[in-house]
């Protein structure tokens, strides 16, 4: 795995093995880091994002791209790294804004990459890069906090276990559904304006339907809209949630400032 600081993604995939260079240069770096991906994930959980230029149009403009990659699977996926501030710090200590852009990385194509402390919600206050990489707590005698344990033992406070038991419920579901892994990506261009987008993660036998609404209102989608991918399903499984969900008049709700996946047998 390498890296290539760059938000253009020609010059990410140039480094690429299996990249066709027109100046020859072969490659021999399986996975490089995909930074215009991480750019535009963390511009579309902005507060602030409207209009076609911005939010999840970009996001949408960043998947678009994978046709100058060789092989777009093998990118490693992030929302922030020890040179750059925590991803918890980029959306603004939003815990909804954080648990939609965690979620995005167990869904999309790609191979996520965590890093440590972002499951207890670490966010550096200034950007320094001494507090970027502050030592994970726990593990030493005389720690007051442990965050090697879950739960109320480990001395965090309520906000950061639920993180953890967030993540480590989506990373686990994540581990053993192929269709995450090996499945094509189809996703849809937000209208214009749009808080809303979905990306739906297929092969022949399930489909898994991401859906992110920003928006502060509930979302309500038509789900003919999809029907080129998923079929017409009267129910689905609700992977957060534990629990079925049945379609009323072919739409399906999605609370404000959240997200859903489904699980769609095809």
């Amino acid at each position: 795995m390498g890296e290539e600081w760059s938000y253009n993604p020609s010059i990410v995939s140039y480094w690429q093995k299996g990249k066709h260079n027109n100046d020859g240069y072969v490659s021999y770096l399986p996975s490089v880091m995909d930074f215009p991906l991480q750019k535009a994930m963390i511009g579309a959980l902005q507060p602030e994002t409207e209009g076609w230029s911005e939010s999840f149009a970009d996001l949408y403009r960043a998947l678009a791209n994978d046709f100058v990659y060789p092989d777009p699977s093998n990118l490693v996926v992030f929302a922030d790294n020890h040179d750059m501030s925590r991803v918890f710090k980029q959306v603004q200590h939003d815990e909804d804004m954080w648990r939609i852009a965690m979620a995005y990385l167990a869904v999309t194509r790609g191979i996520p990459q965590i890093y440590y402390g972002t499951e207890i919600l670490l966010a550096d206050p200034d950007g320094d890069h001494g507090n970027i990489r502050e030592d994970f707590p726990g593990g030493w005698e005389g720690d007051e906090t442990n965050a090697f344990l879950i739960g109320p033992e480990s001395g965090l406070d309520s906000n950061q276990i639920e993180a953890q038991l967030f993540l480590k419920e989506l990373v686990n579901w994540r581990k053993d559904k192929d269709v995450i892994h090996t499945g094509e990506l189809t996703h849809f261009a937000p209208l214009f304006n749009s808080r809303v987008y979905t990306l739906i993660r297929h092969n022949e036998e399930e489909a898994v339907v991401f859906v992110i609404n920003k928006s502060d209102e509930e979302a309500v989608l038509n789900l003919e809209k999809y029907a080129e991918v998923v079929g017409n399903p009267s129910e689905a499984h609700d992977v957060m949630m534990g629990a079925p969900v049945k379609f009323s008049n072919n739409e399906l709700r999605v609370p404000s400032h959240s997200f859903r996946i489904l699980e769609v047998k095809r």
